[in-house]
């Protein structure tokens, strides 16, 4: 029963702007560096920002998603690794073009993306649907490891919305909202029956 309610923090850290986050285009998983004032805004937050339990700083392998954590897990006094599954999902055909752009060349996939992303399956990209599955699956993982208490992870905002989605059980429709809504760097509370919530939710995802 103590495995039960045993609760663990989960800490979610939204990585810094890019070029294209700044100019509104659709990031996926194109490799792209922080910007200056992103950079700047960065070093300030996690200055500001206390350290809890952290003990590692959890990422994606794209440069921002690196540099974010490298700067959260130099003032946490941490250490940070790599987790391939945490990536964005592959936007194919999709990643760079502004929402208009997206919206005169695909309306039926723009409607998706606004209203049910979880339902769109972009041109030779990977399906947000099976995206959610390995980042879910990912996150449950690696919060479970033992002895940890807590886990900080760097995400880019599809990932990060999702995982908040999920959270606040809401749809995924709102995830846009809630990253608006939500601070950058966001802790949660997790217990073992929360983290089996998420990889049911993984496991009928892939069903």
């Amino acid at each position: 029963m103590a495995s039960k309610t045993k609760q663990r923090v989960m800490c979610l850290i939204q990585c810094g702007e890019t070029a294209w986050d700044h100019d509104e285009r659709l990031h996926g998983q194109t490799d792209l560096p922080l910007t200056n004032s992103g950079r700047a805004a960065l070093v300030t937050l996690a200055e500001r920002t206390p350290a809890g339990a952290v003990g590692t700083v959890f990422h994606p392998p794209d440069e921002a998603s690196t540099d974010t954590a490298d700067i959260f897990a130099s003032a946490w006094k941490a250490k940070r690794r790599v987790i391939e599954e945490l990536a964005d999902p592959d936007l194919g055909l999709l990643e760079g073009l502004t929402r208009q752009a997206l919206g005169d060349r695909y309306p039926k996939r723009a409607r998706a993306w606004a209203e049910d992303p979880l339902s769109l399956t972009p041109p030779e990209g990977e399906p947000v649907i099976e995206a959610r599955m390995r980042i879910f699956n990912a996150v449950a993982r690696t919060i479970r490891r033992p002895k940890t208490i807590e886990s900080a992870f760097v995400m880019h905002g599809i990932a990060l919305g999702l995982l908040r989605c999920f959270m606040a059980n809401q749809p995924s429709g709102r995830l846009w909202t809630l990253n608006t809504e939500r601070p950058p760097v966001e802790r949660y509370l997790v217990t073992e029956t929360l983290i089996e919530r998420l990889q049911i939710e993984e496991t009928v995802t892939s069903g």
